[in-house]
Parts: C-alpha cells; structure tokens; sequence
C-alpha cells in the first residue's frame, strides 16, 4: 500500500516496549524530537509523554523493561502488571506498539521466547499493531538492515515475519531537527493503522479490570502488613529494648543479591571488594550510630541450582563466617527487590540456612531487599503481597522483620533504623548459636551431604559451573578494561564530540550477549558424554543412574541457567562504566599525565567493583585484575590471571 494512498491518523496512540537497554526512552525523545528524559532502567510504572511531531498530536507510552534473556516467570509480579496496565493510559487502546530491540547483539532463541511471553501478556493478537523498531542504527556502516537481519539468525527474521515484516531502524544520536526517520516511522505506522481498519488494539477490558483490581488489593493488603508489622515493632518497644554497644551480623544470600555492596552502606566505606570478599568469608569493623559493628560478607549461592550443586568451599565458608562473627546477632539475608521470587528460590534459601546454620536461624534473621530505587513509587509491601506465598512464607518466617535499601548509598538515618530493627530482634532472642543448634542433627546432616558428593557427576556439575563462570567473569573484565582505555584514550584528545556519545559495549570479540547456547565449557570435555560413559558402567546401581541422569538433564540445561544468573551483573556492571566514563568527562578538562591517567584508572575500576557488589565468588587467584607498571603507560591495558 503506497503511502500516499493511506488515510492519516489525526491522532496516534503508541505503546513503547522492551527489554531493559533497549534504548525505548531514546527513542521516545527522538520521536517527540525533544531532549533527555529519563525514565530510568527498572522503572516500575508506565509513563505518558505527548508531543506535537509533523503536527499531528502524538501520545506515547514508556514502559517498564524486563531483564533480557529472562523469561515472563521470572520477572517481577509489579513489572508483568505494568506492562498490561499500560493500555489503560491510552483507551481505547493503542492504534500501534514499537517494539524496541537494539542491533548491536545477537538475537537468540532465549530473547525471543522472552520477547514473547513479555508481549503476548497484552494479548496473543499484539502482533498485528506491532512495528519492530531497531535502535543502535548508526551501527548500520557497510550493511543495510535487510542485510543485517537476513545476517543475524533465524530468531530474527522470525520476529519480524511475525510483525507481518513491518521494522524500522532508528538512530538515535542524529540531530534533533532532522525528522526523516521520524516522517518514515510516521508513514508506516499510517499503512499499519490501515491494514487494521483504523481499529485500535483490542484491549481485554476483563484482564485488565482484574489486574487493576488485584494491584488496588495488593496495595491495601500491603498497607495494612506495614501497619501489623509497625504496631508489632511498637509493642517490641514498650519493653526494654537497650542499644547495644555492639552488633554482630551475618550476610547471606543468593549471588548477585548486593551482599557486598550492603555491607559497604552499613559500615559507610569501601570495605568489601567483590572478586576477593566473595571467595571467602570475610569480617569488617566499623563505628556506625553509636555502635561498635561487626559485619561478615560471605560467598552466595546460586540462585537457580539446587543446593546440592553449590560449591563445597560456598557451603565451608558460609559455616567459617559464623566463627569469624563470633555468634552473630543477626542474619541478614539480601533479596534483590528487581527479581521475582518463587517456591524454588524459597526451598533453596530454607535448605541452605537451615542445613549450614541450624533450623531455629530464622529467629534471628531478617530479610534486607536491595535495589530499592527500583521500585519507584511501589513500596516494599506491594511487592511482598504481588510476589505470592513464597516471598510472604519466608517473611513470616522471619518474624516479619525486613528492611529496605536503594542500589545507591543510603543515610546513616536508614542504616539506624536497621540497626535498631536488630536491637528489638535481639531484645527477644539471644545471639545466633548455629554451632550448638546443628549438633541435635549433625548425623542427618553429614548423610546428606555424603549423598550430595557420593556420585561424582554432581562435581562433574560443580566444576563445570565453575569454570564457565570464570571464563565469563575474565571476559566481561577485558571489555570492561577495553572500554575504559577508549574512553581515557579520547578523554586526552580533548574533543567533546568523543565524549558526549555513551559508551557502549559491542565489542570488537564475541560479547556476554553472544554466547552461544550450544557452547561447550572451554578446557573439559562435554559433561553429557561423561556421564553417558559412567552410566554405561554403573548399569546395575539404579540410584547412581537415576542421580546421573538427572545430572545429564541438569547439565543441557546448564547455560541457559548461568545466563539468568549472570544477565544482572552483565547489565549493571556495564551500567558502572557508563557512570564512570561521565564521570571522567565532568574531570577531564586537563589532559592527566601519566601517573594520574593511571590513579584515575585504578580508582574507578576499584570503585567500579566494590559498587556493583557484583563479583564472582569463583576467583582462584589473588585479583582478577593486574595492572602492572608497564601497562599504565601503554596500550596493554590488562592482565587477566586465573
């Protein structure tokens, strides 16, 4: 259909959606042509913005992102809500979607069964008002995007088959007042609004009335458990509950929980280093409100194994940081609050504790969510009641003790109340003695783990897990030095131009995002034949083969299980240097000299580790990174050593 020939919407309805980076706000401000807005990745609710563009009356609709790779299940309640409440902000529906999706890296079949389920939430028929808009077109230098797409895989030139080929790409660092990729994009979504009759999208009223009731229950039921648990905490307070001169706490969690980084807010320094504290259990002192602390860090678990596949040294050290605590107060268990929590995480959170820390530990644990900024204008007790009977389990478990912290540092304020949260715990309990509490069953505990490490494909797991996790954690670090170099590199040209752009990490060599599914764990043989020729000489011992099979299961699945675990820290990691490049172009006024360059360096990539609280517990080796002397004053920028 020419489009000349299409009659023009007065005004256009769209709804923005993808996953977090898609670059869905950019696009939103070059469509509208004005200047940054920031909605912000992770932003839990949908947003409104409205424009006049090529004098027609444009209303567009910014919503929340899900983390990329991961599938509808394992996104939050709040978010899954948000993305079909979005509807409601434009009736009778949106006349079309933009479906955002960067170019920049390869499109899997785990981005697009999570493309699906995330947009098939709005309705199986979203596909017929859909556009697929490609961002990062400046990307597009010798290939057109026909070329790109036919180039990439099957995956997608399924995604745009299924928008019935209806794309477009956007570049979004072109000049405000060049509006021709805007007057295309306009010009086919007329042909889309047309081919549809100038019908909206059929919104499901009953779904939606249903999602806006249960979200208005969740917020009632959240503001009367925050009344319960602050009259609970008042009658704890009409008793004698004294400051105590001295806290002692435990952190634990799953990895990629901010353990790390929740302890440098309570301690307020630098005093954890992820990569080194994540090895081991390690302890830190410090004076905060009044109190003498003690604050001990420990390795995590994963968060989607069970737990007879974490390592023996997590399991030994998690035990050893009880000794360093010297019984601790509390037990603080990090719960990132951008992740949704099932039955699966809370069986696996229970084994764990109560197998390495005795069964009464949950008298004195209290849950710490972290990466509140999140959540915006959604409260902890939204998320508590949306999430469902697991996360509400484990926090009646703990008494209905729990705090709450931002992903950035927080006040000695916040930190205070959280102490004094421990103090009223305490008042009504004694110091954890998981030591003595584990002696009643130690037998049963010891059968256990023999039955975890009687069959030796479990290590077989273990090591692999071990091993890809390195490989992993070595490589994002090289890209990260990468990066860095370039931006210091144009930092000393002195050109605004080479600064002003984002950085970005595509990356010369094969990046996180291009990891093939099929990969094999570099250095060791495929797990599935060593287990099949185990199998074949344990055929009379029907447990062992069972054990094994189950393991050769596990082991298929293996990759795409440490993709969900490391998605997170990928993300926020290069989130970090993106700040700390901003960071080096508000300072870099003078061109540093060589010593600075290499201060300034260190500084931030230490700054950007203990931040993130991100850091593998795998590392082998004193650190993962080595900056000689050498390498300060040339191009050699790193020493990666396992």
């Amino acid at each position: 259909m020419a489009a000349q020939m299409v009659c023009k919407q007065d005004e256009l309805q769209i709804i923005v959606l993808g996953y977090n980076r898609s670059g869905k706000t950019a696009t939103i401000n070059t469509f509208l042509g004005v200047g940054a807005y920031h909605q912000g990745e992770g932003a839990t609710h949908s947003v409104k913005r409205e424009g006049v563009v090529v004098g027609r009356k444009v209303t567009l609709i910014d919503t929340p992102g899900w983390w990329r790779f991961y599938s509808a299940t394992q996104t939050t309640e709040y978010i899954k809500r948000e993305l079909v409440l979005s509807t409601s902000l434009c009736p009778p529906g949106p006349h079309a979607f933009l479906l955002v999706v960067k170019l920049d890296n390869q499109f899997t079949e785990n981005e697009q069964t999570s493309v699906v389920e995330h947009c098939e939430l709005l309705g199986a028929n979203i596909w017929e008002h859909t556009i697929v808009l490609f961002t990062k077109g400046d990307l597009l230098t010798d290939k057109t995007i026909e070329e790109r797409i036919k180039s990439k895989d099957e995956t997608l030139e399924w995604l745009v088959r299924t928008c019935g080929g209806r794309f477009h790409v956007f570049n979004n660092k072109t000049k405000r007042d060049d509006q021709s990729q805007v007057k295309t994009l306009l010009d086919k979504l007329d042909e889309l609004i047309a081919s549809n009759h100038h019908r909206p999208f059929e919104v499901d009223h009953i779904k939606l009335k249903d999602i806006e009731k249960a979200k208005k229950a969740d917020k009632e039921r959240g503001l009367k458990f925050k009344e319960k648990v602050t009259e609970q905490r008042k009658r704890i307070k009409t008793g004698e509950v004294l400051p105590l001169p001295e806290i002692r706490m435990l952190l634990v969690g799953w990895m990629i929980s901010g353990k790390s980084y929740a302890g440098n807010i309570i301690l307020n320094g630098d005093h954890f280093t992820p990569g080194k504290v994540t090895e081991k259990a390690e302890s830190r002192q410090g004076e905060v409100c009044g109190r003498n602390l003690t604050v001990v860090d420990t390795p995590g678990w994963w968060k989607f194994l069970p737990t007879k596949y974490t390592p023996g040294k997590v399991k030994l050290e998690l035990e050893r940081g009880v000794g360093l605590c010297k019984h601790p107060h509390a037990i603080v268990l990090t719960l990132p609050v951008d992740v949704s929590f099932h039955e699966e995480q809370r069986h696996i959170i229970q084994e764990t504790l109560e197998t390495h820390l005795g069964e009464d530990v949950w008298r004195h644990t209290i849950i710490l969510f972290t990466f509140g900024n999140l959540l915006k204008d959604t409260t902890i007790e939204e998320v508590i009641e949306s999430e469902g009977k697991a996360l509400q389990w484990l926090v009646q478990r703990c008494g209905n003790r729990y705090h709450f912290f931002g992903e950035r540092a927080k006040s000695s304020s916040e930190v205070g109340e959280l102490l004094g949260k421990i103090e009223q715990m305490v008042a009504g309990n004694c110091v954890h003695c998981p030591i003595m509490a584990r002696q009643t069953d130690m037998e049963t505990k010891a059968e256990r783990h023999k039955a975890d490490n009687d069959v030796a494909c479990t290590d077989d797991v273990i090591d692999a897990l071990y091993r890809e996790w390195l490989r992993r954690d070595e490589k994002m670090i090289k890209e990260v030095w990468k990066k860095w170099e370039a931006a210091m590199a144009a930092c000393k040209q002195k050109t605004d131009k080479s600064m002003d752009n984002p950085l970005e990490f595509q990356g010369e060599s094969q990046s996180m995002d291009t990891i093939s599914h099929s990969e094999t764990f570099q250095d060791k043989p495929s797990y599935s034949t060593a287990a099949k020729d185990e199998l074949q000489n344990d055929k009379n011992d029907q447990s062992i083969q069972r054990q094994r099979a189950d393991d050769e299961t596990l082991a298929s699945n293996l990759k795409d299980l440490l993709d969900y675990e490391w998605r997170r820290r990928d993300f926020i990691l290069k989130e970090l240097v993106r700040e700390a490049v901003k960071e080096l172009k508000r300072d870099g006024s003078s061109e540093p000299d060589p010593k600075e360059q290499r201060e300034s360096r260190d500084k931030v990539v230490d700054w950007l580790l203990k931040s993130s609280g991100y850091g593998s517990y795998m590392s082998d080796s004193q650190d993962l990174l080595n900056v000689s002397d050498k390498d300060s004053h040339g191009s050699n920028m790193s020493n990666i050593s396992k």
